[in-house]
């Protein structure tokens, strides 16, 4: 069986050097095509540890208060907020408590908080739902209340994640389904490609599998070294698109490390299945272009 291998290896290495530009087209759709569907993955992946991360939040929304609210109208609203049945809580930030929340957060900025002069942040309340689906609720219900500041839109100040996070998802998937699309077209495109390349080697080869077909020779022994080849195109641009996958990877956390400190990426591990993943799907690939080429133009 070993000496088998070697001979189909050799067999196929040997056909795809003689079809070299058609290999080389073949290694560079499926790579091509890996490359969008690991970019694509990666996106997703991110997006949707994202989204979770603000799940965890997302039954919290913040009331900015005015400047001029007396003691006795902010306890009065407080009143009224504890009073919903869909709250779970209400914590009130002073302008004071909110600063030092802020300070701590950027603490290793120092630069950035020399430049803040005075006390430009409002107090507010942080009202926790009983449930996330609440958050819309009680969010419109404080729309009219006099109490919550406005900004220079004329809009209420009361932050709700829920948006955000409906947002980020609907982004997502909007972008995996475009990315699905293009990867099964880049896809089938590849297929085609590794079909053509083995029903050229099959063309190539036509007098010496009449004279192997003459001696004995089994089919499979016939059909292995196309397999071979095929499956052999599919990892090279697996391979290919990996690397590409990586490079894009690198380049994106070295622009977004600079940018922001608690985004979520790619960590090594979902890089190593996403790997293999890669690394399947090309072999897959290949196979299924040599079935292809094998089923209509051979007959062993």
């Amino acid at each position: 069986m070993a000496v088998n291998f070697k001979y189909f290896l050799k067999e196929s290495g040997s056909s795809m050097r003689r079809n070299m530009a058609l290999t080389v087209a073949a290694v560079m759709v499926t790579s091509l095509s890996l490359i969008i569907l690991g970019v694509v993955s990666m996106f997703v992946h991110t997006g949707n540890g994202l989204a979770a991360d603000m799940k965890e939040r997302v039954d919290e929304i913040r009331v900015f208060l005015d400047e001029n609210v007396t003691v006795e109208e902010r306890e009065s609203l407080e009143r009224h907020i504890r009073n919903m049945e869909e709250v779970r809580s209400v914590t009130y930030i002073s302008k004071d408590e909110a600063l030092e929340e802020f300070k701590k957060m950027y603490e290793d900025q120092q630069g950035m908080l020399d430049e803040i002069e005075g006390n430009p942040f409002p107090a507010e309340f942080k009202v926790q739902m009983k449930d996330p689906k609440y958050n819309n609720t009680v969010a419109n219900r404080l729309e009219s209340r006099p109490e919550v500041s406005t900004d220079e839109n004329g809009k209420k100040e009361i932050k709700n994640p829920r948006d955000v996070v409906d947002k980020v998802l609907r982004w997502t998937g909007a972008i995996q389904k475009a990315g699905i699309v293009v990867v099964i077209a880049f896809g089938l495109v590849a297929v085609a490609l590794v079909s053509i390349t083995i029903r050229m080697a099959i063309y190539s080869r036509r007098k010496e599998i009449g004279i192997m077909k003459l001696v004995g020779a089994t089919n499979w022994f016939i059909r292995w070294p196309f397999i071979f080849e095929g499956v052999v195109e599919g990892f090279l641009g697996a391979i290919v698109g990996i690397i590409f996958v990586l490079l894009i990877n690198a380049w994106i956390i070295s622009r977004v490390e600079s940018a922001a400190e608690n985004v979520n990426l790619v960590g090594g591990s979902y890089l190593a299945l996403l790997s293999v993943f890669l690394i399947c799907i090309g072999i897959f690939i290949g196979a299924v272009g040599s079935a292809l080429a094998l089923r209509r133009h051979i007959e062993v």
